[in-house]
């Protein structure tokens, strides 16, 4: 009989806005991917060591300071960071502060994804979906039966499009064209705020009507 391993998904806030963060992990790994790292790197470490897990690697939904800001310490502690190529400029120079004044420290992602790909890692495949419209490189990862939708989708709402390369079309798409279309009910873990569901947003999210 093969054994039944399961998913475990731990989420906190963190950093100057308190963006969501989430350790996604198999049973018996210990290594774990943390989607995105807003900031406060020792509290991260010690949700972490809490369970006892290492952080392998930190999958980016998109490149905004809020997302981004502890990457430079946990690379240097050995996770490899993961972003889509569209958002690399966002996290090499000055462009990712989008105006709020906050300044985190540039680093060189160690992955590129060029969206809509599969990986396998630390016994999780991760499929790569590029959703553009809060920035041209925003993606969601879904994992089993769960979205981590970033600054993409929220409950009940969806992601600024007035922050840089942000683009309404383009967010209206990524949307209905891609995660509404996907087949099934998946829970949502998104960027900020709380966790929804496929469904409620494919009947009730405003985006529907922008």
């Amino acid at each position: 009989m093969q054994p039944i391993f399961n998913m475990n998904i731990f989420s906190f806030k963190c950093g100057p806005l308190l963006a969501c963060a989430y350790l996604v992990w198999q049973d018996g790994q210990d290594n774990a991917i943390l989607i995105d790292a807003g900031g406060n790197t020792d509290q991260i470490l010690s949700l972490a060591k809490d369970k006892g897990l290492n952080i392998g690697a930190v999958f980016l939904t998109h490149g905004h300071f809020d997302h981004v800001g502890a990457c430079f310490d946990l690379q240097k502690l050995g996770a490899k960071i993961y972003l889509h190529k569209s958002d690399e400029h966002l996290v090499a120079t000055d462009d990712g502060e989008c105006g709020f004044g906050i300044s985190v420290k540039k680093f060189t992602p160690d992955v590129l994804l060029n969206g809509d790909e599969e990986l396998d890692l630390f016994g999780l495949k991760i499929k790569v979906l590029h959703t553009p419209g809060h920035t041209k490189g925003g993606v969601c990862y879904v994992i089993e039966n769960n979205i981590f939708s970033g600054d993409t989708l929220f409950l009940g709402s969806y992601g600024r499009v007035d922050l840089g390369d942000g683009d309404i079309d383009e967010l209206k798409c990524s949307i209905v064209n891609v995660l509404f279309a996907l087949n099934g009910e998946y829970d949502v873990y998104p960027g900020h705020e709380r966790k929804t569901s496929l469904n409620f947003e494919r009947k009730f999210n405003p985006i529907l009507y922008a």
